[in-house]
């Protein structure tokens, strides 16, 4: 059997939307990274042919951070980017 992994490992990074303040474009908020990992096995065996295994963990690391402080013209609300989530799935190729 020929093992035919993938692994992706990817960032995503954000330099910080401008905040109100007194001036314009006087305060912006912090700047953030987000680390993804995936892992993919296709499984080409017997009746198993066209399977694949997936397994996905988005924000690796956990970090908390804000992208949008709730201060702006109609967002009301601070929004938040996503705590550590795990996936897994499998997909069947016919």
């Amino acid at each position: 059997m020929t093992w035919k992994t993938r692994l992706a490992v990817d960032l995503t990074a954000g330099s910080g939307l401008r905040a109100a303040s007194d001036h314009p474009n006087g305060r912006a908020l912090p700047g953030y990274q987000q680390v993804n990992f995936s892992i993919a096995q296709p499984i080409d065996t017997g009746i198993y042919k066209g399977l694949e295994f997936r397994f996905d963990i988005i924000n690796l690391f956990d970090q908390v951070y804000q992208f949008r402080s709730g201060t702006g013209l109609g967002v009301f609300a601070p929004q938040f980017g996503p705590r550590s989530t795990f996936l897994a799935g499998l997909t069947q190729r016919f």
